[in-house]
């Protein structure tokens, strides 16, 4: 089973220790979530291979982002992954990924966290004229 979530165009400011929000969600298996919110509930335990993407814009020519998967509030310390880079324009976009495989226990409430310490910028838009995913996440049971 999976979910697949994804907000896609537009922008959205995540601020330090803040969730990014996903719009729209493709699922198989046994999940709930509600559009335009941060948590995803996996209800059928098993060990999963999660992945993330996030499309950041800079602000005065720099990204500086980390973020890591939180499940039932405590985040998963392989799911760490950030980026720093400087001398961009803010026009430019940046996608940070991480990947990892964790098990899930049936009921866990499973969100996508900033660890920085600044805003971060997702911009799903700028993008060669075309809206792109600002923020996606895939939560794929493999056993």
């Amino acid at each position: 089973s999976y979910f697949d979530a994804a907000a896609n165009g537009g922008a959205q400011d995540v601020p330090p220790g803040g969730e990014v929000t996903f719009q729209t969600a493709y699922q198989s298996g046994d999940f709930v979530f509600s559009p335009n919110t941060s948590t995803i509930t996996v209800n059928t335990a098993g060990v999963y291979r999660v992945d993330y993407a996030l499309t950041l814009r800079p602000e005065d020519g720099t990204v500086n982002a980390a973020y890591a998967v939180a499940i039932n509030g405590l985040e998963n310390p392989l799911s760490f992954a950030g980026v720093r880079i400087t001398g961009l324009s803010d026009a430019e976009r940046i996608e940070l990924t991480g990947a990892f495989l964790t098990p899930i226990p049936a009921g866990a409430a499973v969100a996508l966290r900033s660890k920085g310490s600044t805003i971060n910028h997702l911009a799903g838009a700028g993008v060669n004229n075309q809206a792109v995913n600002r923020s996606a996440i895939i939560l794929q049971r493999i056993a």
